[in-house]
């Protein structure tokens, strides 16, 4: 009899697709993907069907999420397709969503194996809550694996109860080869993009949600006190979000310029803006990863992000191929880019796209395998 396997995750991510293609290769017609919806209001992804090769289905679902806010699924079907599925292994991503938490009573009551994929981290804005912290406890107790992304969740399941022998680690990942190329073709008509966009020679760049979450006035800020002896230098966001409005205030007020808000991008789309800049910024306040530090990295990018960004202590190596720097702190932030601006970039990123190579979909799928397998793969 086959293992079956389900995997319960979130949305249609074109991030995930290649992960989950690699998988469904190595398990074949054994592994079902199931989603919670295929989108939320924060989303503008595009779904790349075409892309999928693995086999999905989307869940019966309600929607609940406020303007800006974590989405809630609701799945009525959830526990019926468990039943009919009959799986010998569920992974769950995360532990929020009501769908998670019936699969888990679900695994319990017919002993079934099931994996908890956990990428949050001890910075997340939302964990501070005794009852929240309570009920993700007993949750991580009732799990009989776990699988993350890189050290901050695996520090993080610790101080949940997680035994260290039963976390297996899935390198967060996106499509390396394909960033690295589409950037280096777009690097071959940078300056025409530049010109015609009235970009200035240097680009400082940002892509993701604009919203206090993630840091954009501390950006802005710290661009103040480097860009006023530098009128070549330009910061350029990538995104939307409901602090928008508020970002282009905070410009005019303080008459500061060479600051462009292009909207939000699609996938294919980034690797031109990758190849415009000269270091990429994450200055979030809470990161349970960061998967745009993946595209900038395997876009030959040096890259400077806060200290409470998930993924800041598998990727960047200090003075090597960026900077960690002190959440909220402006003055460490803006020294922290103009090192990078006043150092060798090329060289920078070069070590970049070196250290992204062990973060691929491969190894992602190969940390999932281990998981399922319970056996370290060479």
């Amino acid at each position: 009899m086959q293992t079956r396997i389900i995997l319960l995750t979130e949305t249609i991510s074109p991030y995930r697709i290649p992960v989950f293609n690699a998988l469904a290769e190595r398990l074949g017609g054994q592994f079902l993907v199931l989603f919670f919806g295929e989108s939320e209001k924060r989303r503008q992804w595009r779904i790349y069907r075409e892309k999928i090769k693995f086999r999905y289905a989307v869940l019966m679902h309600f929607l609940l999420q406020g303007r800006g806010s974590e989405p809630y699924f609701l799945n009525p079907s959830i526990l019926y397709k468990l039943i009919k599925y009959a799986p010998s292994i569920i992974i769950t991503s995360g532990y929020y969503n009501l769908s998670s938490l019936l699969a888990v009573l679900y695994a319990k009551y017919f002993r079934r194996r099931i994996i908890l994929w956990c990428e949050g981290n001890k910075y997340e804005e939302r964990i501070n809550y005794p009852l929240a912290e309570a009920y993700k406890g007993w949750f991580v107790r009732n799990c009989s694996e776990y699988i993350v992304p890189g050290k901050a969740s695996f520090e993080y399941l610790l101080s949940l109860g997680a035994a260290v022998e039963k976390i297996w680690i899935a390198p967060n990942a996106v499509d390396n080869d394909y960033f690295s190329q589409a950037c280096d073709q777009h690097r071959e008509a940078k300056d025409a993009f530049k010109k015609a966009k009235g970009y200035p020679e240097k680009i400082i760049l940002y892509v993701g949600r604009l919203i206090d979450q993630k840091g954009i006035l501390d950006l802005l800020r710290a661009f103040q006190i480097i860009s006023a002896p530098q009128p070549n230098l330009g910061l350029v966001f990538i995104g939307n979000g409901d602090g928008e409005a508020r970002y282009r205030d905070f410009c005019k007020t303080n008459n500061m310029g060479n600051i462009f808000f292009e909207g939000f991008a699609y996938q294919e789309e980034l690797p031109a803006y990758y190849a415009i800049a000269d270091v990429f910024v994450l200055p979030s306040h809470s990161e349970p990863w960061g998967l745009v530090l993946n595209e900038a990295m395997a876009c030959k990018l040096p890259v400077i992000c806060s200290n409470v960004t998930g993924a800041a202590k598998d990727l960047i190596i200090n003075g090597e191929n960026g900077y960690i720097y002190e959440k909220g702190n402006v003055r460490e932030l803006s020294e922290a880019i103009k090192k990078v601006l006043d150092s060798d970039t090329k060289s920078m990123g070069i070590k970049s796209h070196e250290i992204i190579q062990k973060f691929s979909s491969l190894k992602c799928a190969s940390g999932f395998l281990e998981a399922i397998t319970l056996k370290k793969i060479n």
